[in-house]
């Protein structure tokens, strides 16, 4: 089978929407938001993009009861205006669990009734650093079908040198923990990892496949602008690829990064965020009731994603109104010039959108990371069509002898 490079007109009814300020809102509809339960966290790690933003300080600590029955409301208009029969939300902070088990059991329970009245399945899931997960936690996530993600940066060491609390005293034993509590009450979590680059790659995902037991997870590139100088993630994300490529993609573990760049190397579409050329149309509720759009974006300075949109004033559909909102989408759209004649162009996308940010030219750049990504791609490249054996199909020789 040959496999090409979709054109950017894969995604012309985003461009279309966003030609016209009158309609664009109505041809992308919100099916996820992220909610924010908390905006304080019981860990200090070293990288978090959150307090960046010091004025997430100034924010109620954690959701108030006002804008939780205000978003419960839009979200029941939301679904019944558009007929939705699907809907994602992922609770985040901070550390969502700091929200306190008595109000998440709450909101579950109005949410599960939500979704019974409106026909519209609700896919719940929490981001949690697991340190606070403890066995009636664990009950609670398993009887209200919430899906887990649980933090952790790798073996001990790694870990502990950055995830780290307000003494300094590591968390990977808290958040083991967490995960035997998890398990034992019937939820199989998955798991998140930001690259630290000076680390063994290698160990890394033997410390997940083996000591964890996890099947899929993802190597997060960690979060950068044009105003920071990043380390370079290349030879950890080649060394990653090797691993996984050489070892363990064949005993069934997934990366979902490294996944999703074999398939866009492939020529589909981009499933996440984080990497190749899609839409981004997330959008964020604050503790405070404000929808903002990407909360990641904070890395560009204090209070850079705040909006005049509310749920007490606004539905959820308003959020695409905002200018950054749709700055946002329309970069996530529109390659850099400098992209548009790199070959990996489709698979990378330009890169992260926020790690394409400089207080020059905003969003009008390729990622941070770009010559560590043209590295990591070429070198998976190379492996991925060394590896690949062509089979065209009967009789395409013969159709293409005659056409010539």
């Amino acid at each position: 089978m040959f496999v090409t490079h979709a054109p950017q007109q894969r995604f012309k009814a985003f461009y279309d929407c966003l030609s016209n300020n009158d309609t664009a809102t109505s041809s992308v509809v919100s099916s996820y938001i992220l909610v924010k339960l908390a905006a304080r966290c019981n860990l200090a790690c070293t990288y978090c993009y959150w307090f960046r933003d010091k004025s997430v300080l100034d924010a109620p600590k954690r959701l108030t009861l006002e804008a939780e029955d205000a978003f419960l409301m839009r979200l029941g208009e939301h679904i019944r205006q558009h007929q939705l029969k699907t809907f994602f939300i992922l609770f985040h902070g901070g550390e969502p669990l700091l929200f306190g088990a008595a109000r998440f059991e709450a909101l579950c329970a109005k949410l599960r009734e939500l979704e019974a009245a409106h026909g519209c399945q609700l896919k719940l899931a929490v981001t949690t650093n697991g340190v606070l997960v403890d066995a009636h936690w664990a009950s609670l996530l398993h009887r209200w079908n919430v899906g887990v993600t649980v933090s952790l940066d790798g073996p001990r060491a790694v870990n502990d040198s950055r995830r780290i609390g307000f003494r300094g005293q590591g968390s990977f034993d808290a958040i083991l923990a967490g995960v035997r509590q998890l398990r034992a009450a019937g939820v199989e979590p998955g798991f998140l990892s930001v690259c630290e680059p000076s680390s063994d790659p290698r160990e890394l995902v033997r410390f997940f496949a083996e000591d964890l037991g996890a099947c899929d997870f993802d190597v997060l590139v960690p979060d950068a602008t044009h105003e920071d100088t990043p380390a370079s993630i290349a030879a950890f994300y080649i060394g990653l690829f090797d691993a996984w490529w050489d070892t363990w993609l064949d005993r069934g573990v997934r990366i979902r990064l490294l996944d999703t760049l074999v398939r866009g190397l492939l020529g589909e579409e981009s499933r996440i965020e984080s990497i190749g050329f899609g839409p981004n149309t997330t959008s964020t509720l604050a503790t405070d009731g404000a929808i903002e759009p990407l909360d990641v974006l904070r890395t560009a300075g204090d209070s850079f994603t705040r909006t005049r949109i509310d749920v007490f004033h606004n539905g959820l559909q308003d959020i695409q109104s905002d200018p950054l909102w749709r700055e946002v989408l329309q970069a996530s759209l529109t390659l850099p010039k400098t992209c548009q004649s790199c070959q990996h162009r489709m698979t990378c996308g330009g890169g992260h959108v926020g790690q394409r940010w400089s207080a020059a030219r905003r969003f009008d750049n390729p990622t941070v990371y770009c010559e560590d990504i043209k590295a990591i791609l070429a070198h998976m490249s190379a492996r991925l069509f060394a590896d690949m054996t062509i089979v065209a199909p009967a009789g395409a020789l013969e159709a293409v002898r005659e056409a010539a």
